[in-house]
């Protein structure tokens, strides 16, 4: 096993490319430690980017959020100007696992490990973001659905590419996000639902809404028949108590022994779609 420190992204795509997919990019490694200690992965390459300048920091650049892809889940829960435009997102990072894991994982990494409840990944999905790849070919971008291949399945060969960089447009007038979770306790592991939706809403109509949800398929599902019905109408508590329950339509969510039943998912789903409606018509209303 070797170990490099890549001073920038063209350097950990040479190594990347060098080791001819026996490599793999780490940033926090929360996810790629376990799983190469559970034998799931065998990398001969490690190639971490934490000190890799162009992926590092947070800024707004030309009415954009801008996040490097080895800013922490910490770094971003924490910058003002990240809890100033989109407090949802500060919520999100600052709720994934504990302080100690969020000091070193990334929202990058959230998203490339394609768990299907991510907390950062579930709370940056209806932003609307885009993901700076780099490949041999170059760079390209991809939304977050793009992301996702399958059930923990990334669309981004991270033995051959990276994710350099997170762009999110700014809030525009009448627009606002949120994020809700659901978990056992106040356990570390991932939640048993979690939601987030933002929504522009003008001269009492919705213009429209984004509204995602988890885990109930691959990624952050977008509720596809809540969105259409909301739109053009008012958010009253009528119309988000029936957007909660034609969110359905788009949920299959599984049984799990530890994070509770199908069943039980499927009846608590449309609180948690109607809360975070709730959240966003506070904060625009």
């Amino acid at each position: 096993m070797q170990y490099i420190n890549a001073a920038s992204s063209s350097e950990a795509l040479a190594a990347l490319l060098k080791a001819d997919g026996r490599g793999m990019v780490i940033a926090g490694g929360t996810d790629v430690i376990v799983d190469m200690k559970n034998g799931k992965i065998h990398p001969e390459l490690l190639i971490d980017v934490t000190r890799a300048a162009d992926m590092q920091g947070i800024r707004v650049e030309d009415d954009k959020l801008v996040i490097g892809a080895a800013a922490t889940l910490t770094q971003i829960a924490r910058h003002e100007a990240v809890r100033r435009f989109y407090p949802s997102l500060a919520k999100g990072c600052g709720t994934v696992g504990s302080l100690q894991i969020r000091n070193s994982a990334t929202l990058a990494g959230n998203v490339i490990s394609a768990q299907p409840a991510g907390d950062g990944a579930m709370a940056l999905a209806p932003l609307a973001p885009v993901f700076t790849v780099l490949s041999a070919a170059g760079e390209r971008t991809m939304t977050m659905g793009e992301m996702y291949a399958g059930f923990a399945r990334s669309a981004v060969d991270h033995s051959r590419e990276l994710v350099t960089r997170i762009t999110v447009p700014l809030p525009g007038a009448h627009e606002a996000a949120s994020f809700v979770r659901l978990e056992l306790r106040k356990s570390l592991s991932l939640p048993m639902l979690n939601c987030a939706a933002m929504v522009h809403y003008e001269d009492g109509a919705v213009r429209w809404v984004r509204i995602t949800m988890a885990p109930v398929g691959v990624g952050p599902v977008r509720a596809a028949a809540a969105e259409a019905y909301l739109t053009g109408g008012p958010l009253t508590e009528e119309a988000m108590s029936r957007a909660g329950e034609l969110a359905l339509e788009n949920a299959n969510p599984r049984s799990n022994p530890l994070r509770g039943s199908r069943e039980y998912r499927l009846e608590t789903l449309p609180v948690m779609v109607r809360r975070a409606l709730e959240e966003c018509r506070a904060q625009l209303v």
